[in-house]
């Protein structure tokens, strides 16, 4: 007479191997919640009084100054506006860049371009800025001449400050120029995109975007649940800021 058949033991020790497999799994600790991101406000110009924001984990990009950039010079606006810090705060700087009509980037000579870096940088060391960022909506043909004045301006600051730009959505792909750009931070400006809006809010919501992945940019006026990816988040305000308005926003950043 034949044995009998092994088939329900395997199957027993099989079920056993199951039941500890899961035991052990419900064990291991859960994933620890995502951290908030950095915040950080940009400070337009206008009147500011930014003092409720001591004690807060929020830091300040202050523009410094306007640069409109004509063919043959370029002119400097300095910040008129008065703006109130938390004491101790060390605060960004931003400086606009304009190209005004009939001037290019890219027609600038590389001495014009240095003098546009020693302008920046000194900017940046009269204001003692921690970070130096640049606002320029430059023109495809003005790459290459971004470029030079981004590698002049980084050698000028030297390694004390960081270096930032702000760039559009569309900067953010596999091989773009800003994947050159000597920066430390590119921070695509997630609004007034026009028609594509949806597109690539919906693309940075899924991860990091080619150079861009850590930093963003939202407008309190065209408000949207900020991706979950970049691990600081620059704040654009129409109005003034107020402790309610930056509230609204931090709701929304709560893990």
């Amino acid at each position: 007479m034949p044995s009998a058949s092994p088939l329900p033991q395997h199957r027993g020790r099989l079920a056993a191997l199951l039941l500890l497999a899961g035991a052990v799994l419900s064990c291991r600790a859960p994933e620890p919640p995502r951290p908030p991101p950095r915040v950080v406000l940009w400070a337009w110009e206008r009147p500011e009084d930014l003092r409720f924001l001591e004690g807060q984990d929020v830091e300040v990009s202050v523009l410094l100054a306007t640069l409109r950039l004509r063919p043959s010079r370029f002119l400097t606006f300095a910040r008129q506006q008065p703006i109130r810090l938390p004491p101790g705060l060390r605060p960004c700087g931003t400086v606009r860049l304009e190209m005004q009509e009939g001037a290019s980037l890219a027609r600038y000579s590389p001495e014009q371009l240095r003098e546009v870096a020693q302008r920046l940088t000194d900017l940046a060391r009269v204001r003692d800025v921690a970070m130096l960022q640049l606002d320029f909506d430059v023109r495809e043909s003005e790459h290459e001449a971004y470029l030079a004045l981004l590698r002049e301006t980084r050698e000028l600051l030297g390694p004390s400050r960081r270096l930032s730009i702000t760039g559009l959505a569309s900067w953010c792909v596999a091989g773009g120029f800003v994947e050159r750009a000597p920066v430390d931070e590119v921070v695509p400006q997630l609004f007034r995109m026009g028609p594509e809006s949806p597109t690539w809010r919906e693309r940075f919501a899924r991860g990091p975007v080619a150079s861009c992945g850590d930093s963003v940019g939202l407008a309190m006026d065209e408000w949207h649940v900020p991706p979950q990816g970049p691990s600081t988040l620059y704040l654009f305000n129409p109005h003034p800021w107020t402790r309610d308005a930056l509230a609204r926003a931090m709701t929304d950043l709560k893990p």
